[in-house]
């Protein structure tokens, strides 16, 4: 493990009970699964793998909606909170701890790859959209729902906008998402973060291509419907895309 994926490590695992916070809401479930499930590919048995888990957020409510789920995430206890969280569910789902940048599972092992909230985490995006293309199946589907969280720290305009958006949230007397204990830490980390240093989602969408991905859409007002009120205020400046891959 590398000085920076340990560091990385750690830090999930101090924010792993608390990451979770308003995520397990009806309406957040409509949202997003009103925009992942409309992407899916037709068929039956489905066999969805979860990357980056976390708190299960995509695990859970799509193992209710009768999909089989791997869900896998490098850090032990984000999968130990994702465990907790699925309740009934917990059997349902297969959790696994393991490296998105290295998975090992055999080629062509699921028909959809879904993501959320980690590329901008990873020490090597372009070698992990590789390994979601390979355990991918001909004709799946690779969806990763992301944003440019911290392109704020290399680009002027971005910081000011970002600062931008503290204050808004400040003055509507919103929840500060961006207000948590060891946010500082995180901006450290991301420092040495190749997404950190490039323009979202140009950026991905290159590296899919170089992955091999044969056909490559993009939505870059997908957050219009995924987030809350609460969340656009917060993240005006860091909007949410999705990207979407065929193998």
């Amino acid at each position: 493990m590398s000085a920076l994926l340990q560091n990385i490590q750690k830090y999930w695992t101090k924010r792993a009970d608390s990451y979770a916070f308003g995520q397990f809401t009806d309406d957040s479930e409509k949202r997003w699964m009103k925009v992942v499930l409309r992407e899916f590919p037709e068929g039956e048995r489905i066999k969805v793998l979860d990357i980056g888990t976390g708190p299960g957020f995509f695990a859970i409510n799509l193992a209710k909606r009768g999909f089989e789920v791997t869900a896998v995430d490098y850090t032990p206890a984000m999968l130990e909170e994702a465990k907790k969280n699925a309740g009934a569910y917990r059997d349902s789902i297969r959790f696994l701890q393991m490296d998105a940048q290295k998975l090992t599972f055999a080629d062509e092992t699921f028909d959809v790859v879904i993501s959320r909230n980690l590329t901008w985490n990873l020490e090597n995006p372009q070698k992990a959209y590789k390994e979601w293309r390979r355990v991918l199946k001909k004709g799946g589907v690779m969806l990763n729902f992301d944003a440019g969280w911290y392109e704020y720290l290399y680009d002027e305009e971005k910081a000011k906008q970002f600062q931008q958006d503290r204050e808004n949230v400040e003055r509507a007397g919103c929840f500060d998402y961006n207000g948590y204990e060891d946010a500082d830490k995180m901006e450290e980390i991301s420092r040495s973060l190749i997404l950190s240093k490039v323009k979202r989602p140009q950026a991905d969408l290159q590296m899919m291509m170089e992955a091999g991905f044969t056909k490559l859409y993009v939505d870059t007002e997908i957050w219009q419907e995924t987030l809350d009120e609460e969340e656009k205020v917060n993240f005006a400046s860091t909007p949410g895309f999705m990207l979407k891959g065929i193998r």
